[in-house]
């Protein structure tokens, strides 16, 4: 009677062992888990006493693995010795209740070998298609610009206050996502399978390769982007990695979103200058409100501008300047306009560091 309690108590614990585990392994191979399943699947393959209902339940699964080799063979032999020497040193001696919980399972325990190289295999696949991947960002302090390549060899250039997220992989992605603060001059290496989306705050564009500007910082009203050649789309990237197209650009288009009611605008351009000769080292304006001005100045020079009289804001402003002096752009913007100036130089704090400056413009007052 005794023994009859003992092997059916064994044999519940075993089925649900094992049931439990193929639910989790299951979840694992459909990309549906947790981190708290995660946990819990761990912890049941590092219980001694049920390593033959998991040998049982993880050979149910081997099958249906995908044999596509993935990831790093030197890391999966370091692994493999590691199980080797562990069993090695952990080996049981056999007694009376070990043959008799082998003698339900039949299975060999060399299965667990490749079984788990196979489960970290799953695991890893599963977790380089998620939010895992680590994300690198490059950042441009005012009055600087940047260049460099992604991972996939698209090219970048980043203007001044800009920043750029992007993981330091895209393999194994569906889709090459980064995220912008600011503005990018794009030249994206062509992957008609994997596009290249940008999120940016208020809009998202996707492409297959293509050149063009995007501008999206977060303090201006309007997102622009300008389109040099290739084809751009306009929308919105899902969290199911599905893009919802909003309107599509073609070369020498430029497109205007405006964040607050949401509305695009379109215009086609004969000359691109002026969105991209800043990664010529230039800063162009053609007929641009001095609201458009004043945002740009203030990223270039690293200033604070404030304007006193708001009748300065019907004026507009034509004019290209290549790498000069804030001092030398104020004087060519008042020699065009009745436009004074002043400015203030920022607060010495404790650490001996000046802050930012601050640039007053006031309309020129005519003598009676």
């Amino acid at each position: 009677m005794i023994i009859w309690t003992i092997w059916r108590t064994l044999k519940n614990t075993y089925k649900s062992v094992m049931t439990r585990t193929n639910q989790l392994l299951s979840n694992f191979r459909a990309g549906n888990y947790t981190k708290n399943d995660l946990n819990e699947l761990l912890g049941l393959i590092h219980l001694p006493v049920d390593e033959d209902a998991i040998d049982v339940s993880m050979y149910l699964h081997w099958d249906k693995c995908n044999d596509t080799e993935s990831g790093d063979k030197v890391r999966f032999q370091q692994i493999l010795d590691e199980i080797h020497h562990i069993i090695n040193l952990r080996a049981p001696k056999t007694t009376w209740s070990t043959r008799l919980y082998t003698g339900l399972s039949r299975v060999a325990a060399i299965i667990v070998i490749p079984l788990m190289i196979s489960l970290y295999m799953v695991i890893n696949h599963q977790v380089s298609n998620t939010s895992f991947i680590s994300q690198n960002t490059v950042s441009v302090p005012l009055s600087a610009t940047s260049q460099f390549d992604l991972p996939d060899g698209t090219h970048v250039s980043l203007n001044a206050g800009s920043s750029l997220t992007y993981p330091v992989t895209f393999n194994n992605q569906s889709c090459r996502v980064v995220a912008l603060n600011g503005e990018g001059f794009f030249k994206v290496k062509k992957n008609k399978k994997c596009p290249f989306i940008v999120k940016m705050n208020g809009t998202d564009i996707k492409v297959t390769g293509t050149t063009f500007d995007a501008r999206a910082y977060s303090d201006e009203p309007d997102i622009t982007v300008a389109l040099v050649e290739g084809s751009v789309l306009l929308g919105k990237q899902t969290k199911e990695n599905r893009f919802e197209m909003s309107n599509g650009l073609h070369p020498m288009e430029v497109a205007v979103l405006n964040k607050k009611n949401h509305q695009i605008e379109l215009t086609q351009k004969s000359d691109l200058t002026k969105y991209t000769a800043w990664t010529q080292g230039r800063t162009v304006f053609d007929n641009d409100p001095i609201q458009v001005v004043n945002e740009k100045l203030e990223k270039l020079y690293n200033i604070h501008i404030v304007i006193a009289d708001k009748e300065l804001l019907q004026y507009h402003l034509t004019a290209t300047f290549v790498n000069e002096s804030l001092e030398s752009a104020l004087k060519i913007i008042s020699l065009s306009s009745p436009i004074n100036y002043r400015i203030v130089n920022g607060k010495k704090d404790a650490n001996g560091t000046y802050g930012q400056r601050t640039l007053t413009l006031r309309k020129v007052k005519r003598v009676q």
